[in-house]
């Protein structure tokens, strides 16, 4: 069946000598898989610049209910991202968070709030003129909404995160693995704080509250998976 769709790309691995398989996470059909034949031949349609990761794409396919790799017949960017791809710091981000949505996002079936907040995150990562330290911390946090374990809003001076219920509860009271005090009053300030961006972080402070929500992660959707990326941002930002 020959449908439209947006769609973001996620990562492309080379498929045999002159395809590839790429993986886009859809409007319609959540996460889906796609042969690409002749991506690296020069009259190709489909280039690789195309289907670079978090590039924002329209999609007309070939979709077939129970079937695991796809075909796509037309595939634009759109809108292009300018700066994504160009900036050391902003591509490092992008590839943070591809590999947290590889890791997490699994599901074949579409998710329109989970697709409307990532289409547009990417965007405002793209544009956005001012510092970028806080965006990593900012999106693991938001996209915990879309999948279902965002920490509660109970929150009191003393408390700490616990990882497994995402919880906030005394330090005394708390069980299993939690997250510091300090860093958890700061994960707080990003849940209560719209202008994120510019709550003021310690090169330190950033580093250890991205590695505690990562570690949060793990307990709820990273699979077992180990990111990596995060090693880079520490450099970076």
């Amino acid at each position: 069946m020959l449908e439209k769709t947006r769609g973001i790309v996620l990562k492309s691995v080379n498929y045999k000598d002159n395809s590839c398989i790429v993986h886009i996470y859809t409007e319609l059909h959540g996460a889906q898989s796609y042969i690409i034949n002749g991506v690296r031949n020069q009259k190709g349609a489909i280039r690789p610049s195309h289907i670079m990761p978090l590039n924002l794409v329209d999609l007309v396919v070939y979709h077939k209910e129970n079937q695991d790799i796809h075909r796509i017949k037309e595939l634009k960017c759109d809108p292009i991202l300018r700066n994504v791809h160009f900036d050391m710091t902003r591509n490092s981000i992008a590839l943070f968070i591809t590999e947290i949505l590889d890791a997490c996002v699994k599901e074949s079936e579409s998710n329109p709030g989970l697709f409307s907040f990532l289409h547009h995150f990417i965007q405002i990562l793209d544009l956005e003129d001012g510092a970028l330290g806080n965006y990593p911390i900012a999106f693991l946090l938001q996209l915990s909404k879309y999948l279902g374990f965002y920490p509660d809003n109970n929150f009191e001076e003393g408390f700490s995160l616990q990882f497994l219920n995402g919880c906030f509860a005394p330090v005394e009271r708390a069980e299993g693995r939690t997250m510091t005090k300090r860093d958890s009053r700061l994960c707080y300030e990003f849940m209560v704080n719209r202008d994120w961006h510019m709550i003021h972080l310690s090169k330190e402070d950033r580093s250890s509250l991205l590695n505690e929500m990562i570690e949060f992660y793990g307990f709820h959707a990273l699979n077992g998976r180990q990111i990596k990326s995060h090693l880079i941002l520490r450099e970076v930002l």
